[in-house]
């Protein structure tokens, strides 16, 4: 069975807008890459993962167009669980 979440798009510290200015997120950690996915550790357990793992994403929508986000990786975060977090535009794919 798969497990559903609700994802909120972010943009990192080193962005205004739509525009990227660097790969670094110092509110958060990250450094180095954007296609990051934040997530709970106890739904990457939940999931038989480990942070540091990569994923592919894609969006449930009842208008027959199958969207995805392929290749982010697995941060664990303090965010509540069922939720994601991930920069945007990486996940505008997945939105209608």
């Amino acid at each position: 069975e798969q497990m559903v979440f609700t994802l909120a798009t972010t943009r990192s510290h080193d962005q205004y807008n739509t525009t990227i200015y660097g790969l670094d997120d110092r509110y958060r950690g990250v450094f180095g890459e954007r296609r990051v996915l934040f997530i709970n550790g106890a739904d990457i357990a939940a999931l038989n993962m480990k942070a540091g793992d990569w994923v592919d994403l894609e969006s449930l929508c009842e208008d027959g167009v199958h969207r995805e986000a392929r290749r982010f990786l697995l941060v664990d975060y303090n965010i509540p669980r069922g939720c994601l977090a991930a920069y945007y535009p990486e996940t505008n794919a997945l939105v209608p």
